[in-house]
């Protein structure tokens, strides 16, 4: 009896198990929304929709295996966040968002300007030790007048660089164990996903008066304007300066991180009146524009951006008179000299010229064009002088420099220019 109750049980375990997967599946955190972050800065529409969801869209599951040594599968399902996603979108944009129990109910309703049906097609991560990235698909479908009017396929993705060193081999052919990259957690796992989504739908509203067939539907924009006058500041004022760098996370990219550091910490530490908006709060409060898929990848994209009468309007809200459209770089020339290594020490003297150069466009918010055009350069040399005991680095902070005469120049220009703008007044 014993052992028929073991067999039994094993074999109860074993069919739960093939149920639920041979590997077994970490679960995510539910898909939170902030609805400060993701309030869509885009125009309103005085028109009816309705929103359909698939008996089967909620049964979307996801399973993705890490490629990190820690073997783990996590299981996702962006039913959930999709759905609170274009809830909070369309409640935005339109007048009126129904919710459907059937299509058909849609296809029969004569005041909704058409009815949308979302489906997830994929959504694949790689989780390799070095990124956890995450893209996702969806196909969404749109009908009016009884019938199929559009489909429209759209991708969001999102990445996370994640600190990795592989195991390298010395010389003697002994193994040497660097540090590797700590196991993914869900919650880390879940938030990039989760950007995933909130991207694509990113997508589906900066393009929604884009495609055709749509637009033609649905009546002109509208936007409230009560906020949209920008006042005068007078030259003793704190003038809002919103930062928008040359990629979409400075985070993943280390010298454009330290160049953007560099302007902030100097604007700050001279005691300028400004007051500056790094990029990553800028993203948030201007979702969808700035998104990794609508990054602008241009000047002239940029200026597109701020000329959205939506975007204006958030902008002035946050009280951002100026974006600073900035780029920048620090170069080294080969290395000249030598150091030696002597049965007495380190001896000898090598250097390389250093270069710091930051470019940098000025746009009003009030009109979105470029008001004037900075740049500054600076060379140094960066050395290193043997002296027997230890070989002593001299260095030049060449960033730091032309970090400082930039914010110098920025500051100025704002002050006579506020001045002559008050005396024509």
């Amino acid at each position: 009896m014993f052992k028929i109750c073991n067999i039994a049980i094993l074999m109860i375990v074993a069919v739960l198990w093939g149920l639920t997967g041979c590997t077994p599946a970490v679960q995510t955190t539910p898909m939170a929304i902030d609805e400060t972050r993701y309030e869509p800065a885009v125009e309103s529409y005085p028109a009816s929709v309705g929103i359909y969801f698939p008996d089967d869209f909620f049964e979307n599951n996801f399973y993705n295996e890490t490629n990190d040594g820690h073997h783990h599968t996590f299981h996702n399902n962006p039913a959930d966040a999709t759905w609170r996603a274009l809830n909070l979108s369309f409640e935005t944009i339109f007048s009126e968002v129904r919710y459907l129990e059937t299509l058909q109910e849609g296809l029969n309703a004569e005041d909704l300007a058409f009815v949308v049906v979302p489906n997830i097609v994929s959504m694949t991560a790689d989780l390799a030790p070095e990124v956890i990235a995450v893209k996702i698909v969806y196909e969404f479908e749109f009908f009016a007048d009884s019938e199929h009017l559009y489909s429209w396929r759209i991708y969001g993705r999102d990445s996370l660089s994640r600190p990795y060193r592989q195991m390298t081999s010395t010389l003697s052919g002994s193994v040497t164990s660097d540090i590797q990259a700590p196991a993914i957690s869900p919650e880390k796992f879940d938030a990039v996903a989760r950007r995933a989504v909130w991207d694509a739908v990113s997508v589906l509203l900066t393009e929604l008066d884009r495609q055709k067939l749509l637009a033609d539907r649905i009546p002109t924009p509208l936007v409230n304007t009560r906020a949209v006058d920008i006042s005068q500041q007078t030259a003793a004022d704190q003038v809002t300066l919103a930062m928008v760098g040359p990629i979409f996370d400075q985070g993943q990219e280390p010298e454009k991180q330290r160049l953007e550091d560099c302007l902030l910490e100097e604007i700050k530490d001279n005691g300028l009146p400004l007051k500056a908006v790094p990029l990553h709060s800028l993203r948030n409060r201007l979702y969808p524009w700035l998104t990794r898929s609508n990054y602008p990848k241009g000047l002239n994209e940029l200026k597109l951006i701020i000329q959205e009468p939506a975007v204006k309007e958030r902008l002035a809200k946050l009280g951002v008179q100026y974006v600073l459209n900035w780029d920048g770089e620090t170069t080294l020339s080969p290395v000249e000299g030598h150091l030696y290594m002597t049965p007495y020490g380190i001896i000898g003297y090598n250097s390389a010229d250093k270069t710091s150069v930051i470019k940098a466009d000025l746009l009003a918010v009030k009109d979105g064009r470029v008001v004037t055009s900075f740049e500054s350069v600076r060379e140094g040399t960066n050395a290193t002088l043997g002296l027997v005991v230890i070989p002593l680095p001299i260095t030049t902070d060449t960033e730091e420099e032309a970090c400082e005469e930039l914010t110098r120049q920025i500051d100025y220009f704002i002050q006579i220019n506020t001045e002559h703008q008050q005396q024509s007044h």
